[in-house]
């Protein structure tokens, strides 16, 4: 039931207007509310504690709610709403449209404003940022990092990586304690480890395989032993945008000059590594169930 629930949650996403408010983290919100106000002696001995309580609270409550629904119709539109709510709040490829259209029309407040947006997120090291980059690291954050999750562990791993990847902001826009903060940082990077990398390995296939798979090697080269979670970002952005190389018959790369041409292509790409993941998926289901 959970790719009857995953094409359920992505067939609404795809037909609701751009904008809409579903997806915005009110309840991660008004938890961490409530929490701000208990006294502070009580809140700073478990503040290191406080994301790992959050994540496992609400995936535990999401699952507890799967298991009384025992599967069946009711589970899978119940899994499909919570993926839903998982995703976005907004597809990217409706940023990515305004910053276009923005580019366009020589809008340059809005077309900064909109790239500053993408840009605001999960970081890799120095010598890896990058819009296009960005973009990647977005797409994962707002699709493929939930998907990842939704599928080996149902709505409950769509819960989990939808609040560790959302806490580090909200607890920094609360002015929360360091420990959590740090500890915030550590579960999302912990959580993203495995599904970016399948994030950029699902772009590789979607484009130029011989060129991601050269950055693959030149990232994996350095090694982050202190800052494991910048790497992590670095490949899903460094693989993932040299994926967009494109070989012309004669062996040599096309240049893409036109930022714009670069955007579409990004859309393009998600598209295609989407469609490669659900035809993946698809067939380990109907495999599990021959």
């Amino acid at each position: 039931m959970k790719l009857l629930a995953l094409l359920l949650a992505l067939g609404a996403e795809r037909l609701l207007p751009a904008g809409n408010a579903f997806g915005e983290p009110r309840l991660l919100r008004l938890l961490l509310r409530v929490m701000g106000r208990l006294p502070a002696s009580l809140a700073a001995p478990a503040a290191a504690a406080l994301p790992w309580l959050l994540t496992l609270l609400l995936a535990g409550a999401t699952a507890a709610l799967q298991v009384a629904l025992a599967g069946g119709m009711w589970g899978a539109l119940f899994g499909g709403v919570v993926l839903f709510c998982c995703l976005g709040p907004r597809d990217i490829a409706d940023d990515v449209h305004r910053l276009m259209a923005a580019r366009q029309s020589g809008d340059v407040d809005t077309a900064r404003r909109i790239a500053q947006r993408l840009q605001h997120g999960p970081q890799p090291d120095e010598g890896h940022q990058g819009l296009i980059g960005a973009l990647f690291i977005q797409s994962h954050e707002r699709l493929f990092g939930v998907l990842g999750w939704f599928m080996l562990l149902g709505p409950a791993g769509a819960v989990a990586y939808r609040v560790a990847s959302r806490l580090p902001q909200a607890l920094e826009d609360i002015g929360a304690h360091p420990a959590s903060l740090a500890t915030a940082a550590q579960l999302h990077g912990a959580l993203a480890w495995l599904t970016a990398r399948l994030t950029a390995g699902l772009f590789a296939l979607a484009g130029s395989m011989d060129d991601a798979l050269a950055a693959w090697r030149r990232v994996g080269e350095l090694h982050f032993a202190s800052a494991w979670r910048s790497h992590t970002w670095a490949v899903l952005a460094e693989v993932s945008a040299a994926a967009l190389d494109t070989e012309k018959p004669d062996g040599s790369h096309e240049a893409r000059a036109d930022l714009n041409a670069l955007l579409a292509e990004v859309l393009r790409m998600q598209t295609r590594a989407l469609l490669i993941l659900l035809g993946l998926y698809s067939l380990m289901t109907v495999s599990a169930l021959a």
